[in-house]
């Protein structure tokens, strides 16, 4: 009797990893790319370690070869991170705070410029506790560090629309 419970058992998880697989689902992050982007120069004008780090992980593990003679150039040229007070409680004290991230970048093939000067801006809210400082603390610093990734992905998906918009095939008008 148990063993047909495990049987049971592992049969419902088999299906329901195949049908998770089968409709197109993966885990955040782990997206495939039809376009190959060509080589670039990446240059950073205000940008944390982190996300120095970070944008040349995912540029290299998307296959980007960052060459310095490359005549694509990416540039990042502010990374702003914030936050303000969004509500105070009856005795004045904070209690919700939104927090602000913003990527400024542009990207130049040559002399033409393919992406001026465009934001990427992420925001989340959370709730404060002054009894729970550390632990708030904490739990902003990984807001920032997921609003960071957040922006990373949206500026590989900018980078990829424009590298599909500049290799599709001229339409013949006829």
């Amino acid at each position: 009797m148990r063993t047909l419970r495990v049987v049971s058992f592992l049969l419902i998880v088999t299906l329901l990893v195949f049908s998770l697989s089968g409709c197109g689902w993966r885990l955040r992050g782990s997206q495939e790319v039809d376009v190959a982007l060509p080589s670039m120069q990446l240059h950073f004008q205000q940008a944390s370690a982190d996300l120095k780090r970070e944008l040349t992980q995912s540029l290299q593990s998307a296959g980007v070869d960052l060459n310095s003679n490359a005549e694509r150039v990416l540039t990042i040229h502010t990374e702003n991170q914030g936050r303000r007070v969004l509500a105070v409680d009856s005795s004045g004290k904070v209690s919700d705070y939104e927090l602000q991230y913003e990527l400024l970048f542009s990207l130049q093939e040559g002399k033409q410029v393919l992406i001026s000067n465009e934001r990427i801006r992420q925001q989340r809210d959370y709730q404060f506790d002054e009894n729970a400082v550390l632990a708030k603390g904490e739990e902003e610093q990984r807001l920032f560090d997921f609003m960071r990734r957040m922006s990373i992905q949206s500026l590989m998906r900018r980078l990829h629309a424009v590298t599909t918009a500049n290799t599709e095939p001229a339409s013949d008008a006829n």
